[in-house]
């Protein structure tokens, strides 16, 4: 008992004297005892991992297949230490090569570029190069739209195997390499055509009408492409007048890809009917078979001008001279020369590329496509409608190019054909070979509109 009350004297006689100390003295005081609490806390040593090894010796009488004799006061059990012998169905082959190809796949996104997507995978910049100049003949590399989708496969020393573009639905562009080159190749899905149609009554302009009923823009340029010169929408129009237009649609697996075409087209206006079908050529005819609009012509320029190089799918290229399908006919035309369409349509393209330099695409119908390249400057843009002579271009030297001239190219369902000797529809009205079938189709329109012109 007296202990306790001299352990409390204690503490309160200590309480006294820190309370008594200057301020300077307490804090230091304070300070004193947390650095003694840590320290207290510190291990005195520092655990080491160590790896304890023991040698197992055998005694030098004990022979690896002797048998060891019991001493006479135990049971007798009979011992052999047998020789290991390793589970060689657990042993790796440490020469095995665990590397592997790479998949990489990226969907583009605004602003992205192909130079960035291989420095991100550690491509050489310089392949890039490579791949264009197997672009060439589809010029699709230089012009990848957001959606769009990449799939790379690289190898373990980041040397690009192949390259897939999926452009859309329907295309696909492969870059594969074989033997040391790259070798591109399109592949397009036919898909499904399914025929719509729709119908609409004017009390606005045309335009609004059509959209109301269901067309999209790009065919309501190729109504207004097909019927242009019989009469002017915006002004010969009017209220009450009706319009029956049939539509062909792409679909691949079941999903539309906004591949569309104008089959046929029945405008009612003021007691005056105006009509206009899709013969096989890609023109547009009325119900009599007679041109709706002016045929296409077989030069992209005025006046005459020498081949410098032809169609040849067997060419040796005159600057990487290897064998390199030329697939246009080339044209020595000065720089600045006009370069004219050579029939109605819509640019689908307008860009730059390293081999191909200024270029301009047109599609005309389903069936037929045209091609300018090195060219100085561009005249028209991207979803622009073209009339047949529009001037489009200037020639030019851009490009991978040896001089000055125009590369032509026409394509027949995505295959390049030669241009000079194509069988263009230069004529006014359904050719007399092809009538028959006209008719036939014609009429087959009309009943799946359910109109009756007779």
């Amino acid at each position: 008992m007296m202990f306790v009350s001299r352990l409390k004297a204690f503490f309160k006689t200590l309480a006294v004297f820190i309370n008594n100390l200057p301020r300077k003295h307490f804090f230091a005081l304070i300070i004193l005892f947390v650095l003694l609490l840590i320290i207290s806390f510190i291990p005195s040593q520092i655990a080491t991992k160590k790896n304890i090894e023991r040698q197992l010796v055998l005694p030098s009488h004990v022979s690896t297949s002797q048998t060891v004799e019991p001493s006479s006061s135990t049971t007798a059990v009979t011992s052999r230490i047998e020789p290991l012998v390793l589970d060689t169905s657990l042993q790796t082959d440490i020469s095995t090569n665990y590397s592997a190809n790479r998949e990489v796949e990226y969907e583009i996104k605004s602003g992205d570029t192909v130079s960035e997507i291989f420095q991100r995978e550690g491509i050489s910049a310089a392949l890039l190069q490579e791949l264009l100049e197997a672009d060439l003949q589809y010029v699709r590399l230089s012009n990848l739209l957001p959606g769009q989708k990449l799939k790379l496969l690289i190898s373990p020393d980041n040397e690009l195997l192949s390259l897939v573009i999926i452009i859309d639905l329907a295309n696909t562009l492969t870059f594969t390499l074989k033997e040391g080159e790259y070798v591109s190749n399109l592949e397009t899905k036919q898909g499904e055509w399914h025929n719509s149609v729709f119908r609409g009554e004017i009390n606005g302009s045309f335009y609004i009408n059509a959209k109301a009923a269901g067309l999209s823009a790009g065919q309501i340029q190729q109504i207004s492409r097909a019927l242009g010169d019989k009469i002017d929408f915006n002004r010969q129009l009017r209220v009450g007048d009706k319009f029956d237009v049939l539509v062909a649609k792409q679909y691949i697996d079941g999903e539309y890809t906004y591949d569309s075409e104008v089959l046929a087209v029945v405008l009612e206006s003021q007691k005056q009917i105006y009509t206009a079908f899709m013969n096989e050529d890609g023109r547009y005819y009325d119900k009599d078979g007679l041109g709706l609009s002016k045929a296409y012509r077989r030069y992209p320029f005025n006046g005459k001008y020498r081949i410098s190089s032809p169609f040849n799918l067997k060419r040796r290229h005159p600057i990487t001279k290897r064998i390199s399908p030329h697939h246009g006919t080339d044209f020595a035309l000065p720089v600045g020369t006009n370069v004219y369409s050579i029939g109605d349509g819509v640019v689908t393209l307008v860009g730059n590329h390293p081999a191909a330099g200024r270029y301009i695409v047109i599609k005309h119908s389903r069936k037929y496509t045209t091609r300018y390249l090195h060219l100085s400057k561009a005249l028209v843009h991207k979803g622009q409608s073209i009339k047949m002579g529009q001037l489009i271009a200037k020639s030019g030297n851009t490009g991978r190019s040896t001089g000055a001239h125009l590369h032509f190219e026409f394509q027949i369902n995505g295959r390049a054909v030669n241009a000079m000797k194509v069988n263009l529809p230069l004529s006014k009205e359904v050719p007399k070979k092809q009538k028959a079938e006209f008719n036939k189709r014609r009429d087959l329109y009309l009943k799946e509109m359910g109109k009756d012109l007779t």
